[in-house]
């Protein structure tokens, strides 16, 4: 009499089926797990075949067969690497210490917006290919719907590739396809605008507007706190979301080396509305950046007396944070107000950001500018062998410089001093900034 058949990796023998004392049946079988050992596993039910069938979905599960035999369509392949995506991103930026941990790292909550959109298009009544069957899928199929998006948007197109990609390379992973017809499909060449960085004049320009017209009606924004918001940018290359959502405890304004330390950002994602992110964009953005005596002046007037730390430094008159969701809105406005002066395609947030990362390339190179604008350093040596500083390089004297080069004629101040030196703290009434 012959000894039970030896499973191999992955297969599961027969199930067998009794009946409990309790009148339920319960189901069992043995298999053969990923890495070679024998385990076994049951499932429950009033019936036969209930338990028969809970012990096959159970076995199932373990041996990772239940994904490949339901998904077989691009539309429940691409749904199902969404979700995981999804699962780990979460379970990934849940954790306290998530901002700093290093080496790959799951999308942020934010970045998969991008990516459910692209399956969204996938999975389109009309134009899409989500009811494709997998086996029906070809290189020259995929390439020729890319196409179609890539004539009405390059970046739309640039999106679903992603998408794509990362959906068919975990098909291949789990077994369901042998080979990955996304692989031979062109990339996508994205025509990103150059930078642009303002001139003194447009910068006088839009200063001048908030100074002349301080009741500018932009979704109850009063222009003073806008106008310390624009100097903010302008004095340390933040992007908009890390600046509104600072804190004052982010702010070290007394001293003779105050700083701003980023450590979060503000998103806004579908159904939670706007909050900060206690994470930065990327893990190079945590950075401390010290900040010119102009900047410090600035903040120091919109400090109200009685500033709590975990107080919102842009606050709305219900106090909560400033949603940055507005810039567009109040950038028109200025544009609109200037009467020609301004033009809409070169001003936005983020010109003011590449504005002071070219009056810190010009003067320090490109390597201390991304230091100070928290973007990640290229190359082996900068990787793995030189420890990131906490504080950003001193380039307090370049932006002190361009932020006195905004302040309308009428205003101008005395050229900076060679040496920084802190000012006496000024403290002012408060207004907030509102919106509608």
């Amino acid at each position: 009499m012959g000894g039970r058949q030896k499973l191999r990796p992955g297969e599961h023998g027969s199930i067998s089926a009794t009946r409990q004392a309790n009148g339920r049946w319960r189901a069992r079988v043995r298999y053969c797990d990923l890495l070679g050992m024998e385990r076994q596993t049951s499932g429950g039910g009033p019936t036969k075949k209930a338990a028969m069938d809970d012990c096959q979905d159970n076995v199932d599960e373990l041996l990772s067969k239940t994904v490949v035999s339901t998904v077989t369509t691009v539309g429940e392949l691409c749904w199902n690497w969404y979700n995981q995506i999804e699962a780990e991103s979460t379970a990934f930026w849940s954790r306290p210490d998530a901002a700093e941990r290093r080496g790959e790292t799951p999308p942020r909550p934010q970045s998969l917006v991008h990516s459910k959109r692209a399956v969204k298009y996938v999975c389109a009544e009309e134009g899409g290919i989500g009811n494709l069957r997998l086996g029906e899928v070809t290189t020259l199929t995929l390439e020729q719907w890319l196409d179609g998006h890539k004539r009405i948007s390059r970046s739309r197109a640039a999106e679903i590739r992603i998408a794509l990609r990362g959906a068919f390379r975990s098909a291949v992973r789990l077994g369901i396809l042998l080979t990955d017809p996304m692989a031979g499909v062109s990339p996508v060449r994205r025509h990103d605008p150059r930078p642009i960085a303002l001139e003194a004049d447009e910068l006088r320009a839009i200063r001048r507007i908030l100074r002349d017209e301080p009741t500018l009606k932009i979704t109850r924004t009063t222009a003073a706190n806008f106008d310390t918001l624009l100097v903010l940018l302008l004095g340390t290359a933040l992007r908009v979301g890390e600046a509104v959502a600072l804190r004052w405890s982010d702010l070290v304004l007394d001293g003779p080396a105050p700083t701003v330390s980023i450590s979060g950002t503000q998103v806004e994602l579908t159904g939670k509305g706007a909050f900060r992110q206690e994470a930065p964009k990327t893990e190079f953005s945590n950075r401390t950046v010290l900040l010119p005596p102009t900047v410090v002046e600035a903040m120091l007037k919109i400090r109200p007396d009685n500033a709590k730390p975990e107080g919102w430094v842009f606050p709305t008159r219900n106090k909560t944070a400033w949603n940055s969701g507005n810039a567009d809105k109040i950038i028109d406005k200025l544009v609109e107000k200037s009467k020609g002066v301004l033009d809409p395609d070169r001003i936005s947030f983020h010109k003011l950001r590449s504005t002071a990362a070219t009056a810190i390339a010009e003067k320090h190179g490109d390597h201390v500018a991304a230091q100070v604008l928290g973007h990640k350093p290229r190359g082996t040596t900068q990787s793995n062998y030189i420890a990131r500083r906490d504080i950003a390089p001193d380039v307090r004297a370049v932006l002190q410089t361009l932020v006195e080069s905004s302040v309308p004629d009428a205003a101008r101040t005395a050229p900076a001093t060679a040496a920084v030196i802190p000012l006496a703290p000024r403290r002012a009434a408060r207004g907030h900034l509102r919106i509608v």
